[in-house]
């Protein structure tokens, strides 16, 4: 297919709200193989790793580009399976799973010097330049650490990403760009890891940032709601169930249809 046809054609494709994708530059020739496949990146000298998900068929297709952040002491490979979002995706979506770094006592997200930011940048535009990405529906989610990460992303790179879905996290702190981004935000309500009153001030400053009001409406899955009076298109929806530090098994689907519907 030629440029002309395929730019045509791209057009044609339209989100899950309505809105035409935004192909991106990978979808003119897609190099990544279907499948999962480990990967790195060198970011500022050093050799940051990650799992790539590619569906098969259709590779000029773009499709939504969805990150799932580890917690502490945990691994890219790990998370994959533990947050359940590819099974009920269907193939829909484009999955990476980066891997946070040592500091000699633990593996987390913590930035030091900007580091897992970089990375995070580094690692979008390349799995855009490789993949055939809608740019418009680039998704984070993460449990524990990578729910701090998850927020803190969605504060600081609410220009890239149209949705961020933090599990048993807290934050973001510090300097946000204060624009609104679609929340999904879930917390166990006997968490002693992480107390609920983290989540709980999550949840706060997204619906803060995303200008909604006090009142909600019940959605499912019970016993999440979904904010009423919040910018267009940016949802914020609360999910407090009956649970410690885990992810429940319902979790994964219920992320992906928010995602998928945005």
């Amino acid at each position: 297919m030629n440029r002309a046809n395929f730019l045509v054609c791209a057009v044609l494709v339209s989100c899950g709200d309505g809105v035409a994708a935004k192909p991106s530059s990978g979808c003119e020739a897609p190099a990544a193989a279907a499948g999962a496949t480990n990967g790195s990146i060198e970011v500022n000298g050093v050799t940051r790793t990650y799992v790539l998900v590619v569906p098969s068929g259709s590779p000029r297709s773009p499709r939504p580009l969805v990150f799932g952040f580890h917690g502490l002491g945990g691994s890219g490979a790990g998370i994959r399976g533990y947050l359940g979002l590819e099974s009920p995706a269907g193939g829909a979506a484009i999955f990476v799973y980066p891997d946070a770094l040592s500091d000699g006592s633990r593996t987390g997200w913590d930035d030091v010097g900007g580091r897992d930011l970089a990375f995070f940048d580094a690692l979008a535009a390349k799995v855009q330049a490789e993949a055939c990405v809608d740019a418009r529906r680039i998704f984070v989610t993460g449990f524990s650490h990578g729910g701090y990460w998850s927020n803190t992303l969605g504060c600081k790179r609410s220009s890239l990403l149209r949705a961020i879905a933090p599990l048993s996290g807290g934050g973001p702190w510090g300097a946000c760009d204060d624009r609104p981004v679609a929340a999904w935000v879930a917390h166990g309500t006997s968490d002693r890891t992480v107390l609920p009153s983290q989540g709980q001030g999550s949840r706060d400053h997204w619906l803060q940032v995303n200008h909604c009001g006090n009142s909600s409406t019940a959605v499912t899955p019970s016993p999440c709601i979904s904010y009423d009076g919040c910018a267009p298109g940016e949802p914020v929806v609360w999910c407090a169930f009956d649970g410690g530090h885990e992810v429940p098994s319902w979790v994964g689907g219920a992320v992906w249809s928010f995602f998928d519907a945005l």
